[in-house]
């Protein structure tokens, strides 16, 4: 942007220079050329009462070296009867055209150029005093001049060069600035602030960035301070849940109940826990894909052992991490599994399948019941055609976004529907090597972290 400024500056200010010194230089040029040319038309007008009443060449003759010219070789007179006096330069064409149409003229010669006068004899005839103009002379400070005219655009050029290099710096200067704390902003460290400069628009648009950033701030901790108060609120029927599940007899039943009380309380507290840490202070989230897999698939078997549902599950791949927290991870699983049991039919079945590649890895789960009417509604936030809120499938899909990868819903050959939900994976540091360069992978909840 600041190269920018400087090259139009610089074509601009050249234009304009060459549009003033190119006439400029020509009327220098002129102005010289007639300088010189009056010169000899003086000369000549002071030769020419001695013309006029000369009969001898020796009196001409005298006269004519009486001046500089006339010694210099540059002045001669051209009378009829006593021929040429002095030293001729121009051609018996010229002299004789100056003769016949009785009016002065120049002509170029060799090294310069001649200037003729006719003067009236006696008797009707016509004499032509003649004067030499070297090149020197209708050239005489037409140099200097140029030489001057060239320095003053040089100067004018990179006068407008420097100042426009100075406001574009200035303008830089702002744009760097809101750049810089929109990228800190956007990193979670909402803290930051831009100071306005520049011009007035520049400034415009850091005092709204500045604006801006305090309203998301004051918005996020509200929405913080509601997720937070929200979680603490859940412990009271919480913990009267983990009293019910107390209660109940000894077996299998209790100890599921109890895990998923577990379950429920270590979510409430994560909630409540990532609600009051700063954005920037969030940890690298990693987690492995296979136990997360084998966690959830054992969850669901056992309800969908306890329904008489098919149910298959295949052993997950060993060693996949993704860049994702198990509980993000677990909830997406839960929201694709939890579809299923939800809006098919206890006897449908459901297979879970992780699918491994270079760079990627695929979670799949089928199953046999009705699939979507309409696969692209399914996926829109808020939007449903069950009894539903919309929501599951759009957070499954963020997920997968947030990591590299998509969700696709696709027809399953069991009848129902496909879901895949493909997350980018994180390549290993073999020893020796460089770490690999830090990304920004955004949560469900709108949150950064590092990796």
């Amino acid at each position: 942007m600041r190269r920018s400024y400087v090259l139009v500056a610089l074509a601009v200010t050249t234009l304009v220079a060459l549009a003033f010194c190119i006439p400029l230089g020509m009327l220098v040029i002129t102005a010289a050329q007639d300088r010189a040319l009056r010169e000899a038309e003086r000369q000549a007008l002071g030769l020419s009462p001695v013309v006029v009443v000369a009969t001898t060449r020796d009196l001409v003759l005298s006269s004519i070296l009486s001046t500089d010219a006339g010694r210099e070789g540059r002045v001669a007179a051209h009378l009829p009867g006593l021929g040429t006096i002095g030293t001729s330069r121009a051609g018996e064409a010229e002299i004789a055209v100056v003769r016949q149409r009785q009016v002065a003229g120049t002509a170029d010669v060799p090294g310069g150029r001649v200037y003729l006068r006719p003067v009236a004899l006696p008797r009707g005839l016509i004499a032509v005093i003649e004067v030499y103009v070297p090149a020197t002379q209708l050239r005489a400070g037409v140099d200097t001049a140029l030489a001057v005219l060239v320095l003053v655009a040089v100067v004018l050029i990179a006068l407008c060069a420097f100042l426009a290099d100075r406001l574009a710096a200035q303008v830089v200067r702002a744009t760097r600035d809101l750049a810089r704390t929109a990228t800190n902003l956007g990193a979670g460290r909402l803290h930051a602030r831009t100071r306005p400069s520049g011009p007035s628009e520049i400034e415009e648009v850091g005092t709204a960035l500045n604006v801006l950033a305090d309203r998301f701030g004051e918005l996020l901790a509200a929405e913080r301070a509601l997720a937070g108060n929200l979680s603490h609120r859940l412990r009271v029927p919480l913990t009267a849940l983990r009293l019910n599940a107390e209660a109940m007899p000894t077996g299998d039943d209790r100890e599921r109940q109890l895990r998923v009380v577990d379950r429920l309380e270590q979510e409430i507290n994560a909630v409540i826990t990532e609600a009051g840490r700063p954005l920037v202070a969030r940890p690298r989230l990693e987690c492995d894909l296979g136990a997360v897999v084998a966690d959830r698939t054992a969850f669901w078997g056992a309800l969908a052992e306890d329904q008489g549902r098919p149910w298959q599950a295949a052993p997950p791949p060993a060693g996949i991490t993704v860049p994702a927290a198990f509980s993000v991870v677990a909830e997406a699983l839960d929201v694709l599994l939890g579809n299923v049991f939800h809006h098919s039919p206890d006897d449908a079945a459901c297979h879970v399948a992780v699918r491994s590649s270079e760079g990627s890895t695929e979670v799949v789960v089928e199953d046999a019941g009705p699939g979507f009417a309409d696969p692209a509604a399914a996926l829109a936030r808020g939007v449903s055609g069950a009894d539903s809120t919309g929501i599951g499938l759009n957070i499954a899909q963020r997920l997968a976004v947030d990591t590299g990868g998509e969700l696709r819903i696709e027809r399953s050959d069991l009848g129902g529907a496909r879901v895949v939900l493909a997350l980018g994976v994180v390549s290993p540091v073999s020893p020796g090597s460089e770490p690999p360069r830090r990304r920004w992978w955004r949560l469900g909840g709108g949150a950064h972290a590092r990796i």
